[in-house]
């Protein structure tokens, strides 16, 4: 009886010296879930952990939590600013901008602001409207560009959904800032990791009219990736990267990271010669600079004659493609200056037509010729692209051969019939 007594006992000072043990590392906020937590005073943990736990594990068991940053050293927030609220007696904002990130991270911040993932991406769908008039001479942007004529065909109620949750990296913010860092470095783990990996760009780097995802995965550095991107060293310290540790470039290698004798940038198009995705490509100031340094990343790997061959290859397919466009985009012109078709943007299937030849076929056989993608310059780019110039070419003749039609006999269906 002796012995159960003391079996008991012992189970007993156990539960309790357990149950101490767990009220204690909650409430200093040392908790298993969230064991890096640097926390504000433990004030955010004891909340948060019960009502966002999923956050609070993310952050503990990142670089920011191991290196003591708080949460409010992010979510901090300027007294009277304008998106700064009271939260528990803190002053905080509840979704940091590239204002905040500057604080830790001046240079890429700066860097981020002078791409094209920050103000220009939403310029793209809105136009002028969405900008201030000194916002438009800071980024450079015409004070004339309108809305996107599909982005307003479209109406907000499907775009909120679609274009602008990607084109939302380049957002005006309310405190004068543009963009979100959160796009890239998914909340709230910030790993290197993460952003290294090719999947992170391909959340809107895919589909019909950019498919750089596809592309990648098609091209031999995605295949390589594919085999050995299991035992690269993702986590490699920032500025130190090189073949040793990719024996494949990435979307971050090419374009971001410190690779080789490149410097990092978070300018998206610091290493890119063309501005490829207009109906017309053209090169970018600068662009021998670009080039010259993107194909310092490439030199980790390949030699000097293959890495110019291939540009000068690429370079004749866009070439190629802005002359095809050219076609298709005069026999539009021509139509609707004749009012054969209306003059509204996407009110005939013509038009249509017009905006997949540069749109969609166009980019990706641009898109491919510089990664390596043969199926996207060939079948999906050229063959596709020459394919719908011939249909439009038939389909001015036969409009040609009816005369005028009137403008209220508008067609905005995508259809392979004759309009």
């Amino acid at each position: 009886m002796t012995i159960w007594r003391n079996l008991i006992l012992a189970l007993l000072a156990t539960i309790a010296v357990g149950l101490l043990l767990n009220w204690w590392n909650f409430s200093s906020g040392s908790s298993p879930v969230a064991r890096n937590f640097a926390g504000n005073g433990g004030s955010c943990l004891s909340c948060h952990n019960q009502t966002t736990p999923g956050i609070v594990k993310q952050y503990g068991e990142s670089k920011h939590a191991a290196n003591k940053v708080s949460c409010l050293d992010c979510h901090r927030g300027d007294p009277g600013g304008k998106l700064t609220v009271n939260h528990y007696d803190n002053q905080i904002v509840f979704k940091p901008t590239p204002l905040n990130c500057s604080r830790c991270h001046p240079a890429q911040s700066q860097q981020f602001d002078h791409s094209r993932h920050s103000a220009p991406a939403w310029y793209a769908q809105t136009g002028a409207t969405a900008f201030t008039d000194k916002q438009l001479q800071q980024y450079g942007l015409s004070s004339t560009g309108s809305y996107n004529d599909l982005y307003h065909l479209e109406s907000p109620d499907i775009t909120k959904m679609a274009c602008e949750v990607c084109h939302g990296i380049g957002k005006p913010n309310a405190d004068g800032s543009f963009g979100d860092c959160s796009k890239c470095h998914l909340s709230h783990s910030f790993s290197l990791a993460q952003v290294r990996k090719p999947e992170v760009c391909g959340s809107c780097h895919l589909g019909p009219d950019h498919p750089q995802k596809e592309i990648y995965e098609e091209s031999l550095h995605g295949v390589q990736y594919a085999d050995k991107g299991s035992t690269w060293d993702w986590n490699a310290p920032a500025g130190t990267l090189s073949s040793k540790n990719f024996s494949a470039p990435t979307c971050a290698i090419c374009h971001i990271s410190a690779f080789g004798a490149a410097p990092g940038t978070h300018n998206v198009g610091e290493r890119l010669s063309w501005m490829l995705t207009p109906a017309q490509a053209v090169k970018r100031p600068d662009w021998q600079t670009h080039r010259q340094t993107m194909q310092t990343v490439c030199l980790e790997c390949h030699a000097n004659s293959f890495i110019q061959n291939l540009y000068d290859n690429a370079d004749k397919v866009v070439q190629q493609g802005n002359s095809n466009i050219a076609t298709a985009q005069t026999i539009i012109k021509n139509l609707k200056n004749e009012k054969l078709i209306p003059s509204a943007p996407f009110s005939s299937s013509v038009d249509f037509k017009g905006f997949e030849i540069w749109h969609h076929e166009g980019r990706r056989m641009r898109f491919g010729a510089f990664m390596n993608g043969p199926d996207y310059v060939q079948w999906h780019g050229i063959y596709e692209q020459l394919l719908d110039l011939t249909e439009l070419k038939e389909w001015d003749a036969d409009i040609r051969s009816k005369g005028p039609r009137q403008s209220t006999a508008q067609d905005t269906s995508k259809s392979t019939k004759n309009p």
